[in-house]
């Protein structure tokens, strides 16, 4: 059985490749004899870092043949399927499951979150492709509330959860995580960990973010910013060091997804931006304060009947300080992010079904 994968891969952003070792993983439990192809921006790099064989998602004939070949494609998780980043990159997306199902292929969205779709364009083409799939999986209501209002309503659609919950660090992870942290400061120190991204419509968050954790250094609290996406975030992150009057230590390397996972299990808290950075942060139950930049980012704050932090210093710093003291929060994260974790299983027994159906159809015929 073959499977190709379609999503945000080979470009280091820590999220997406756990995406693609959890939604791997979870499937290889169920079956040891699944072949996974996946259609990367660095096939070289994914076939390093995870083990598949991979080609270049820009090669029309490499994409075709594998496609030719597969028993489904899945195309997911994340946020593939949106407009704001760029209508090209829905469009890249959108065409890889037409292809598909040109080819007479099964098609599972895969834990996506969907939207937003802001152009019509853009839910327009939603409306065609996404009625014609086999099987979606979301990891939010607001997904589904927005394929209703689109109207997607032929394929089985079920709310899940992100498949990052099934991913679990090693001891090896570990261990080079407290290398990292120990190369920093020797001696054990609470610290606090912080995820940011360029984001225009939140310009000038950084000096208020910059002025709170000067407050929380000098409470004595270790301050490390953690690039998730390497070579998009390091910018932002020396900028919010460059802001700050107090020392603080940046992640000057490009990390796996588990080892991410691993560092930031050592963590008091994590104020993240980027939506796997508090993924990573309630997989390992630590408590998180996010910074709003998109609704996918509130929604999942939310869920953990956590607010998204406001951008003004004397209440960012205030509900910092909340969580800080709130003894019982950890626990509230943990028992969470079982329950994220469940759901998340489901996105593969799912996809399996559509699997076995499918191979049951070639067996018929």
């Amino acid at each position: 059985m073959k499977i190709c994968l379609s999503g945000y891969y080979g470009f280091d952003n820590a999220g997406d490749e756990a995406l693609l070792a959890a939604i791997t993983s979870t499937l290889r439990r169920l079956s040891a004899e699944i072949e996974f192809v996946v259609f990367s921006g660095q096939p070289e790099r994914t076939a390093y870092l995870h083990g598949l064989r991979a080609v270049s998602r820009t090669n029309p004939f490499a994409v075709i043949k594998e496609l030719w070949q597969a028993d489904l494609l899945i195309s997911g998780g994340g946020s593939l399927m949106q407009d704001v980043t760029s209508t090209r990159s829905l469009v890249y997306y959108i065409g890889i499951v037409a292809l598909a199902k040109l080819l007479r292929k099964p098609v599972v969205f895969y834990a996506q979150g969907i939207g937003p779709l802001n152009k019509r364009f853009s839910r327009f083409l939603m409306f065609h492709i996404a009625n014609k799939v086999d099987l979606i999986t979301l990891r939010d209501m607001a997904s589904l509330n927005l394929l209703k209002e689109i109207g997607v309503k032929k394929p089985p659609v079920r709310v899940t959860a992100d498949p990052v919950f099934t991913l679990e660090p090693e001891d090896e992870d570990y261990k080079k995580a407290e290398a990292i942290l120990q190369s920093f400061f020797p001696a054990k120190n609470p610290i606090i960990g912080v995820s940011v991204r360029k984001w225009e419509k939140l310009a000038g968050y950084q000096e208020v973010l910059a002025r709170v954790l000067d407050d929380l250094a000098a409470e004595g609290y270790k301050i490390v910013l953690v690039p998730m996406d390497y070579r998009n975030d390091m910018e932002e992150s020396r900028k919010i060091k460059s802001l700050m009057g107090k020392e603080c230590y940046i992640i000057d390397q490009s990390l796996k997804s588990t080892e991410y996972m691993a560092l930031i299990s050592f963590f008091e808290l994590m104020i993240g931006m980027r939506l796997h950075s508090l993924i990573f942060s309630a997989s390992q139950g630590v408590p998180f304060a996010a910074i709003s930049y998109d609704p996918k980012v509130e929604a999942f704050a939310e869920s953990f009947h956590l607010k998204p932090l406001a951008l003004d210093y004397r209440d960012m710093k205030a509900y910092i300080d909340k969580l800080l003291k709130d003894k019982e929060v950890r626990n509230r994260v943990k028992e969470k992010a079982q329950e994220m974790k469940e759901k998340a299983l489901e996105n593969a027994y799912l996809t399996w079904g559509v699997l076995e159906a499918r191979q049951v159809k070639k067996r018929g015929k």
